[in-house]
């Protein structure tokens, strides 16, 4: 069904990998068969989690370069675009979208990292909005979504220099979650979501959509919509049987209802 991604269900979770050699370019069609899973995954209950990661030793080492060349300020919009919606619906996704950052996130491979929820790094690693080495900046998001994450003069040197960092340096200001080993990040990506997936799905799904709201609104009203989200649960099955475990000593079992 798709040639640039291989995606697979384990569990409650689904996993894609990105598979576009040498270096996981990221194409429109890329971009294209990512967004089909988001909204198959948001259209399914059933699924508590999803993992992200590349093939070989590259997460997205950027655009695609020789497709750039193909493209005018029209055309190179509408890529922009294209690419932005997968991201958006990534964002907002339902379930929680955690990264095994397998290798290098360099351009638009970061700005894909930034759209999900939790990065887990391996140590080799590289990251960095490296555009302005093309004479470009960030198209799909990567100028305000790197100032919402670090400090803005930490974004600003790293927008302006094309500078790319270690996966240490990226967990110090907070572009990454955690570092671990080489070849050891899809490993404790899946430990993650199984942990994940154990939660109340109603109540993970609240957390998330409370978080984004918060982004995009006052702090007033962030909370507002806090307690909106906080009270509906009360009318959940989840939050009964999270209330019976917890008081009968035993383990959840959610059913997302």
């Amino acid at each position: 069904m798709y040639q640039h991604i291989h995606r697979e269900r384990v569990g409650d979770t689904i996993v894609v990998r990105i598979d576009n050699p040498p270096v996981n370019a990221l194409h429109p069609d890329v971009s294209d068969e990512i967004h089909a899973v988001a909204r198959e995954i948001e259209d399914d209950y059933s699924v508590r989690s999803m993992v992200l990661t590349g093939t070989g030793s590259c997460f997205v080492a950027g655009g695609d370069i020789k497709f750039f060349t193909t493209l005018n300020r029209h055309t190179a919009a509408k890529m922009a675009l294209q690419v932005q919606a997968m991201q958006e619906a990534l964002y907002r996704l339902r379930v929680p979208v955690i990264v095994a950052l397998n290798g290098h996130a360099l351009g638009g491979g970061l700005e894909l990292m930034m759209a999900c929820d939790i990065v887990i790094a391996e140590e080799q690693a590289r990251i960095g909005l490296t555009e302005v080495r093309l004479g470009l900046i960030p198209g799909a998001g990567g100028t305000r979504m790197l100032g919402r994450l670090v400090a803005p003069g930490t974004a600003k040197r790293l927008l302006f220099t094309g500078e790319k960092i270690t996966a240490s340096h990226a967990a110090e200001i907070g572009l990454v979650s955690q570092v671990v080993a080489e070849g050891k990040s899809f490993d404790e990506a899946m430990a993650l979501a199984e942990t994940i997936n154990s939660m109340g799905p109603l109540a993970v799904a609240a957390a998330k959509s409370s978080m984004i709201f918060g982004d995009d609104h006052s702090l007033d009203e962030g909370h507002r919509r806090e307690v909106q989200l906080f009270a509906a649960l009360f009318d959940s099955e989840d939050h009964r049987e999270g209330v019976h475990a917890f008081l009968e000593k035993r383990p959840a079992k959610f059913a997302g209802k």
